[in-house]
């Protein structure tokens, strides 16, 4: 027999659940899912893998456990070639299953000559144990938690996830290509004052308005994105990563703009960024690009629900582009970013119409030349100012704020304070609350996912990893158990 899962914090309807797996036949494999595929949102598992094994191992039912190396059970099923499959019983309703990875189990078992059985034990959830013992997130947060917890039923999300995917989104922004090398530090040079670094593996990833893009089309929602492509083999690459989503790729193709390439040199042992470059066009934006640009936007406003608008200042979004947006009759939600690139030169003030801002709290203490005044007090006046209806700010670590001009300003604590790379965060959770704004979702369901779809970024390297509505799902039954 074999059963496999995550198995964080081993409780009693777990020994319940594999004693009585243990009577469908001689031998009781259990598998447990890696730390890297744990996808039961910030802060777990608790225990590392080598532990969740070991405990594993020391029941005398229990024959042999082992870390299972893949992200799901399939691989692992096709190895053991158990003659019985056996889960609990809240997977007994397959369709209940948010992954539908139930499904994929089933079929993997029976192609492999076995069977599938759910043991009838009461189910214990770990999430709910760990929820209800606090450990995981700040005194702050759990508090947040345990107030809205009443308040949200696994129908609400259900519905909320089913308004996005029928939504119709145009992403229009520059598209970025991230390039990440990874080198040693060797020290200083022999004869300048210059470190010196041996090169080792590069990994290139898609960013920018491409990585928002396939956030949102991970979420459910059909996406197009308008974007500029360049003529180098860096605009191929970008170009493959697109023709191979569910993405609706609306090009307007420069023989004059370069791809935007920033490259970012990350110490191999401690992660940390030693040095970044970039690689772009930074002269004005030809006249025929700009103009091929409002042609193209006057084809695809019509079709969209809601329209992301990723400004990060490197000349897509012109003056001219602009105003067309605005003049549109099309909800607008706009995430401008201030980088090495821009210097500042792309704020909120530009656009005379807005619906949606998605800032940090640097970025709007720099749009409003206040410096040392907190973002709950700079929320109202980017409001009044932007004449937005809605204003998310996310502060890291201090968690986000949403302004709106019914409610005023709520604030909602962070789920993680582990960071290992802010690049894509703000993209994701830009993304994110846009999206479940545009569905009308209320606020503590927009900061609920928006402070998720955050961590899930800041946990790994730039855009690795994109945005999916099973993911997020699973990640809030985690936390509202």
């Amino acid at each position: 027999m074999l059963c496999h899962g995550v198995f964080d914090l081993l409780h009693p309807g777990h020994l319940d659940h594999l004693r009585e797996a243990k009577l469908f036949g001689d031998v009781l494999i259990v598998s447990v899912t890696a730390d890297m595929f744990v996808d039961k949102g910030p802060g777990r598992p608790i225990y590392g893998v080598e532990n969740r094994v070991k405990m594993l191992a020391a029941l005398n039912f229990v024959d042999l456990a082992f870390e299972s190396p893949f992200p799901t059970a399939e691989e692992v099923i096709a190895l053991v070639a158990p003659a019985a499959y056996v889960k609990g019983p809240d997977y007994k309703t397959l369709d209940a299953d948010i992954t539908g990875n139930i499904l994929l189990e089933k079929a993997a078992v029976e192609r492999a000559g076995g069977l599938i059985y759910f043991t009838t034990a009461p189910a214990m959830s770990s999430s709910k144990i760990i929820n209800h013992l606090a450990v995981i997130h700040s005194e702050e947060t759990e508090n947040w938690l345990q107030t809205i917890r009443p308040g949200i039923s696994e129908a609400s999300i259900n519905s909320l996830f089913a308004r996005l995917e029928g939504l119709n989104v145009l992403v229009v922004g520059e598209m970025i290509l991230d390039e990440y090398i990874f080198c040693e530090a060797l020290g200083k040079t022999s004869k300048d004052p210059v470190l010196a670094f041996l090169k080792n593996s590069t990994e290139r990833q898609s960013g920018g308005a491409l990585a928002i893009a396939k956030h949102c089309a991970g979420l459910g929602a059909t996406t197009t994105l308008l974007t500029r492509l360049g003529s180098d083999a860096e605009a191929t690459f970008l170009d493959s990563e697109i023709r191979s989503s569910s993405i609706r790729f609306v090009p307007q193709v420069s023989y004059s703009q370069k791809t935007i390439v920033k490259s970012r040199y990350i110490d191999q042992s401690s992660g940390t960024k030693v040095f970044e470059s970039y690689s772009m066009s930074d002269e004005a934006v030809a006249l025929a690009d700009d103009d091929a640009v409002l042609e193209l936007l006057d084809q695809e406003l019509p079709n969209a629900d809601v329209v992301l608008i990723a400004d990060y200042g490197h000349g897509l979004l012109s003056d001219r582009v602009v105003t067309r947006l605005a003049d549109s009759k099309n909800l607008l939600a706009v995430n401008t970013q201030s980088n090495a690139g821009n210097r500042g030169f792309n704020p909120i003030s530009r656009y005379p119409r807005i619906d949606i801002v998605s800032l940090n709290g640097s970025e709007i203490a720099l749009e409003l030349r206040k410096r040392h005044t907190s973002v709950a007090e700079l929320l109202p006046i980017l409001g009044k100012q932007s004449g937005a209806d809605k204003i998310v700010v996310t502060e890291g670590a201090l968690g986000l704020s949403i302004w709106s001009k019914s409610c005023g300003v709520q604030q909602m604590p962070a789920f993680t304070q582990t960071v290992r790379d802010r690049v894509g965060a703000g993209d994701a959770l830009f993304a994110a609350v846009s999206l479940l704004i545009a569905v009308e979702a209320p606020a503590v369901l927009v900061g609920l996912f928006g402070n998720l779809a955050g961590a899930a970024m800041i946990s790994d390297i730039g855009n690795r990893a994109t945005l999916s509505a099973a993911s997020l799902r699973r990640h809030a039954a985690a936390l509202l158990a």
